[in-house]
């Protein structure tokens, strides 16, 4: 199984389930493992059945400051349907952290895994 991976990507939405979270952008954190489309990306030197790091990382920085979720395990399930969907992963492993939501805790989160890991 080959996997490739982003981690500590920091994106903004509006994200929470008090009136107060909702009123402005807020930090997330993202880790995600992408299942590896085509073992030819590991077998030569060479774009060629590689994921796009940048292309999937812009993406979701952009998608996620028009999002509006209460709960991070929904913000979650969407970031996996986007990486499913639109770059064609076999599956994806993703953890969103939101920063300083808890006393005395440094991030909370979930962290999911979709599609059929092989």
């Amino acid at each position: 199984m080959d996997i490739i991976f982003i981690r500590g990507l920091k994106c903004e939405t509006t994200l929470g389930v008090y009136d107060w979270e909702r009123v402005s952008l807020r930090p997330v954190l993202l880790d995600l493992e992408i299942g590896a489309t085509s073992p030819d990306a590991f077998e030569h030197d060479s774009t060629k059945g590689l994921m796009n790091y940048d292309g999937i990382s812009k993406r979701l920085t952009e998608a996620l400051k028009t999002l509006h979720y209460k709960t991070v395990e929904r913000l979650a399930e969407h970031v996996a349907h986007v990486v499913l969907r639109e770059f064609h992963a076999p599956w994806v492993k993703v953890t969103v952290g939101k920063p300083g939501a808890v006393r005395n805790a440094a991030m909370v989160g979930v962290t999911l895994t979709r599609g059929t890991k092989t």
